[in-house]
């Protein structure tokens, strides 16, 4: 027994301080080892970015092929090729759906995306990557549910008066007043709410108090127009269904020079939406009478304007006849019932906008005006849909023309008032023709 208890006496323990010393050090050497996988330049968080580095390298590298794929004998891209060529990419999208016959590009600059990297081909055939694409990036603020892009700025008013957005962020929450907007330095735009689907279509116009009878001969998209004028409707119509509406321009568009335009001018001039400017006048819809060209014109002006102006989540275009129906319709209700009872805005003008109310055809004494002078000319803070210029539009009329809206100050207030339509030659100019931007997200 002395024996036993003995032994019992001379067997060793671990103390508290060493158990506690023992632990500290297996912390620390945890807290090395964590730090050394997974810390900021640690092992785990460098191959990460070694392998997003490397996705956005390959995504890079494809397009590249693919643009170098595209060049013709004449060293221009072929855009047809160029679509083709993309459409072999594994996973590449465009306006998030895979290229097809009608989801294609047709200018540059433009994006696509691959595995998840924005991918921008610039007009010279360069590309840019962007980090990866948040799908709700174009998600800025929201008024009354109403997005406010990225790179825009909220200036005020309100879904059922106009929301007015601007490109510049001093114009912010300044409001909507015309004496406001004369001192405003942002390119500015309103939402025009499409709360029905079933009601975004053309509708018929008025002419002298009654409902017109156009229609019929009016087509949206132009099945034999420009490559891609069918895509490029249905990417638009998607987006308006999908967020509930689009922005307008919220004045004609003008320029920033303090000389007018003339029958010389050509389309060096650059657009801005400002109240004050002298009108973009003397522009055809494009540079000639063939309504497969969208070039040298309002169509060209209009989709360039969003990429002149950094523009990221937002698509520039022409107004649509579709679009110009729906700012009619916003403005009366009855609009789209087409029964000749209208008194309102849309089916008489007079007072309205910019007009020779004496239309008397032997000496005109009405006179072109600069843009959103006059604070009577602005309906749901939307300005000159009346009167002024006439304004081009992507409908097409019979197989010859392009229609323009909105009469002009030659015109009469009755006879032309905002939702008349008027079948033009595409190449046509003169003082009186102008256009009007619209925007999609």
């Amino acid at each position: 027994m002395k024996q036993s208890i003995e032994i019992n006496k001379s067997t060793k323990g671990i103390t508290l301080i060493a158990l506690v010393i023992t632990i500290i050090v297996l912390l620390i050497l945890a807290g090395v080892t964590i730090a050394t996988l997974a810390g900021e330049n640690g092992i785990l968080t460098k191959a990460n970015q070694a392998s997003e580095k490397t996705k956005q390298a390959n995504a890079e590298e494809q397009v590249k092929l693919a643009i170098q794929a595209s060049y013709g004998t004449d060293a221009k891209i072929n855009m047809n090729d160029l679509n083709t060529e993309l459409s072999k990419i594994e996973g590449l999208t465009y306006k998030d759906n895979p290229i097809s016959d009608t989801n294609k590009i047709s200018s540059l600059p433009d994006k696509v995306k691959v595995d998840g990297y924005e991918v921008t081909i610039n007009a010279d055939g360069s590309v840019t990557v962007g980090d990866t694409i948040d799908e709700d990036d174009n998600l800025g603020t929201t008024i009354e549910g109403v997005t406010i892009p990225k790179g825009f700025y909220y200036v005020g008013g309100t879904k059922a008066t106009g929301i007015v957005i601007s490109d510049h962020s001093e114009d912010e929450n300044k409001g909507t007043s015309w004496e406001v907007a004369k001192t405003l330095k942002g390119n500015q735009f309103v939402w025009v709410p499409v709360e029905n689907d079933a009601d975004f279509k053309t509708y018929e116009g008025y002419y002298e108090g009654q409902a017109d009878s156009q229609l019929d001969d009016c087509e949206e998209p132009y099945a034999n127009g420009y490559v891609n004028e069918g895509s490029e409707y249905n990417a638009m119509k998607s987006s308006v269904l999908e967020h509930n509406g689009f922005y307008v321009g919220r004045y004609e568009a003008g320029i920033e020079s303090a000389s007018e335009r003339n029958g010389n001018s050509g389309i060096a001039d650059e657009v801005v939406i400002k109240q004050g400017k002298n009108t973009y006048n003397y522009i055809g819809w494009a540079d000639s009478n063939d309504m497969t060209n969208q070039t040298g014109g309002a169509v060209q002006k209009a989709k360039e304007f969003a990429s002149k102006n950094g523009y990221t989540f937002v698509t520039s275009t022409l107004i649509y006849g579709v679009q110009w129906d729906a700012i009619m319709q916003w403005i009366d209700s009855g609009y789209k019932n087409e029964d000749s009872t209208l008194t309102s805005f849309v089916a008489d003008s007079t007072g309205k906008g910019n007009y020779d109310e004496t239309e008397n055809k032997n000496s005109w004494k009405g006179t072109l005006a600069k843009t959103g002078v006059n604070a009577d000319y602005a309906v749901n803070n939307i300005y000159d849909l009346a009167g002024n210029v006439v304004e081009w539009t992507m409908e097409s009329y019979d197989s010859s023309a392009r229609i323009t809206r909105g009469g002009s100050y030659y015109n009469t207030g009755i006879s032309y008032p905002s939702s008349k339509r008027d079948g033009t030659d595409p190449g046509f100019i003169n003082d009186c023709i102008g256009f009007r931007i619209a925007l999609y997200l």
